[in-house]
């Protein structure tokens, strides 16, 4: 039995894999920002805050789970198999029959 070369993912799963990257990419958004041109000032409030100690990350946690489902999700391509050829019978009922011995004088006293 031989299989063809296939996906190993459907399109659900790279559905679920496109969803978890969108994800992230809204997780490292949510990191941006809170800066300061004024080298004085420091907005600590804005650079500590829930939005990026808190939110951020776990929403990137949430992408890279998506991700781990995506891999793990059962694929909907179905496997195909093609027929498998028929194998030589090489049983010693059909072999050919072995060369005769070579014949060999040594005429050594």
């Amino acid at each position: 039995m031989s299989y063809r070369h296939q996906r190993l993912l459907g399109k659900k799963n790279f559905m679920i894999v496109l969803a978890g990257v969108v994800v992230i990419i809204v997780g490292f958004l949510l990191m941006i920002g809170g800066g300061t041109t004024d080298p004085n000032v420091y907005p600590e409030e804005s650079m500590y805050g829930f939005q990026r100690t808190v939110l951020a990350p776990m929403v990137i946690l949430v992408g890279f789970a998506l991700q781990i489902v995506a891999i793990l999700t059962k694929s909907d391509v179905p496997i195909i198999e093609e027929p498998s050829k028929p194998t030589p019978d090489l049983s010693k009922k059909n072999a050919p029959a072995p060369p005769p011995p070579i014949k060999t004088t040594n005429k050594r006293k």
